[in-house]
């Protein structure tokens, strides 16, 4: 079954490879930080496609034409959007505020698209050509 994924599990999805990010950058602080946004930016170009959590949910993320998997070159595109609100941690005072406004907006606007493409593309599927497909086995 290659359909188009429910948005459930690619928040669940999501949100497995946030804690792998929170738990690198926690245990091993502060190169952890780095490594944990390494891991968001390459994640979907790991295992075929699938980051640890598209692999637990059953999501895999393939290019748009062709339906091949992507390189890490369109997986950095991809989650680039993702990565910005995290950067803002290392300005200090005000970092983490900033990190909180500018995450809800761009996580937002990441929703909004993925609710209202047909095919339920982000704005970074829409940037690196790509798009994320249930590929869990019946």
């Amino acid at each position: 079954m290659n359909d188009k994924a429910n948005i459930l599990h690619r928040f669940i999805a999501k949100t497995i490879d946030l804690l792998i990010f929170c738990f690198l950058s926690e245990i091993f602080y502060p190169f952890g930080f780095i490594a944990g946004i390494m891991y968001i930016l390459i994640s979907d170009g790991l295992f075929d496609g699938e980051s640890l959590g598209k692999k637990i949910t059953g999501l895999k993320v393939v290019m748009t034409l062709g339906e091949k998997r992507p390189e890490f070159k369109e997986s950095i595109i991809r989650n680039s959007f993702l990565v910005i609100p995290l950067l803002f941690a290392f300005i200090p005072f005000i970092g983490y505020f900033l990190l909180v406004v500018v995450g809800i907006f761009i996580y937002s606007v990441e929703i909004y698209f993925t609710v209202k493409s047909p095919e339920g593309e982000r704005l970074g599927d829409r940037f690196a050509f790509t798009h994320v497909l249930d590929v869990k086995k019946p």
